[in-house]
């Protein structure tokens, strides 16, 4: 493993909003700890239906093509951990969200065993491949995310529920702010903020979930991605690791990115 997907490991240990560096840590002996083996780089719950193991197997199939394409290859080859249980996503540090990634590890919850958050995790994982430590010190979590945003294309972080916030009234960040958050602590503090880390409640009421933050990352980042493709994509990470600082590698791509440009009438 990499020395900087080692530092990684260590840091997001030290970061994952409540869980514990042993909750996360035995990740990495998962048939230890409730888990079975059922492909290289695959584990499930133990106790898996074969249907469950079927889809999850179908659902890293779809991430890896959506992968491929966006980013012109895969690099890398991360371990997914599925969990079928929301006891089982508890014990290995999951708090609330749908998934997670430490360093080369994926853990889904039973509310993220989908194409999309496989996609959103492992996008993560193909950053962390392709940028040296230099260029992943410099990268801030707002893009990382929105990129992950962008290329899994889940529903609930879709431009469409940007529209809704908007429509609603809904707090949101702007895009000043949104540019503000660059570590993963002042990201965390942001979800937070802005109410997504209450969508369990939500749900339990019968009121419709908000995602702001990661919504507004996916609104700014999709024109711009869309603008650089994947060969921009990896031009624009090739600068980070020569030693560009991240601004102005990025706004060397935004030139004539088009955004809040009115919808057409239905």
């Amino acid at each position: 493993m990499r020395l900087a997907n080692i530092l990684l490991i260590l840091f997001s240990l030290s970061i994952l909003g409540g869980c514990s560096i042993f909750q996360t840590g035995k990740l990495l002996a998962p048939e230890t700890f409730g888990f079975t083996k059922i492909a290289p780089n695959i584990y499930v719950e133990t106790g898996a239906t074969e249907e469950a193991r079927a889809n999850l197997r179908e659902a890293l199939t779809k991430a890896e093509r959506v992968i491929n394409a966006a980013y012109g290859g895969v690099q890398s080859h991360p371990i997914v951990h599925a969990c079928i249980s929301e006891a089982c996503y508890k014990s290995f540090g999951g708090r609330g969200a749908k998934a997670h990634t430490v360093g080369e590890r994926i853990l889904l919850s039973p509310r993220g065993l989908d194409w999309h958050f496989v996609a959103h995790e492992w996008s993560h994982t193909e950053i962390y491949t392709r940028l040296s430590f230099r260029g992943l010190w410099n990268l801030p979590q707002w893009f990382n995310e929105g990129v992950a945003v962008a290329v899994s294309e889940a529903p609930e972080h879709s431009e469409d529920h940007w529209q809704f916030l908007i429509s609603s009234n809904i707090s949101r960040p702007s895009r000043e702010e949104l540019r503000s958050f660059k570590s993963s602590r002042q990201w965390l503090d942001a979800v937070h903020r802005y109410g997504e880390t209450q969508n369990i409640e939500r749900r339990a009421k019968g009121e419709s979930e908000v995602r702001p933050v990661y919504a507004a990352a996916g609104h700014e980042l999709r024109p711009w991605q869309a603008k650089a493709g994947r060969q921009g994509l990896g031009a624009f990470f090739e600068k980070l690791n020569g030693g560009d600082e991240f601004e102005s590698a990025y706004q060397a791509m935004d030139v004539g990115v088009e955004r809040d440009a009115p919808r057409p009438s239905p």
